[in-house]
């Protein structure tokens, strides 16, 4: 399975309106920020995307970055998620990393969020992938370790992006 995979979408720039829409009545912190998917009526794109990829939404999400977010794994059940950049992506890098079998079999479990998984803040786990300055859509896999770097101080912030996970996960995407 694919760390990655880009979605074409070209009304991308509705989304982000939208969705900076939806967050102008919100009061996020840093890290990630639970919405209510309900919101997403108020994000008609978003919702003529899943439909063109037949998704049904499950959770929706925004994380807000000021600062880098450390490598880590999300719990499973979810392994496909979506991640759609909104706002000041510039001078930020998406990294995935390798790990061995072995590695996340000595991991502790944490519970973040009410959902438990490894943590792999203890490894030193070398680089396998990076996007940088995220401008398109793209389906991942979170169970991949992954992290997101600033790796220019001159950027602007917060650096916004909404994840979705979905009901019927977009494994497919990821072949």
């Amino acid at each position: 399975m694919k760390r990655y995979a880009y979605i074409d979408c070209d009304y991308l720039s509705s989304i982000q309106t939208e969705v900076l829409s939806i967050l102008d009545n919100k009061n996020t912190t840093e890290g990630w920020n639970f919405l209510d998917k309900m919101d997403l009526i108020q994000a008609p794109s978003v919702l003529k995307l899943c439909k063109e990829l037949k998704l049904v939404v499950e959770d929706f999400s925004v994380t807000v970055l000021t600062e880098d977010l450390a490598p880590h794994l999300d719990a499973l059940p979810q392994v496909a998620k979506i991640n759609i950049p909104i706002a000041n992506t510039k001078g930020w890098s998406n990294v995935w990393y390798s790990i061995t079998e072995e590695q996340l079999a000595s991991c502790p479990s944490v519970t973040v969020f009410d959902d438990t998984h490894e943590s792999i803040s203890h490894l030193e786990l070398p680089e396998t992938d990076r996007i940088n300055d995220l401008d398109k859509i793209i389906a991942f896999n979170s169970r991949i370790p992954h992290s997101v770097n600033m790796y220019t101080p001159a950027v602007l912030s917060p650096r916004i992006v909404a994840s979705f996970t979905f009901v019927n996960q977009p494994l497919e995407l990821l072949q």
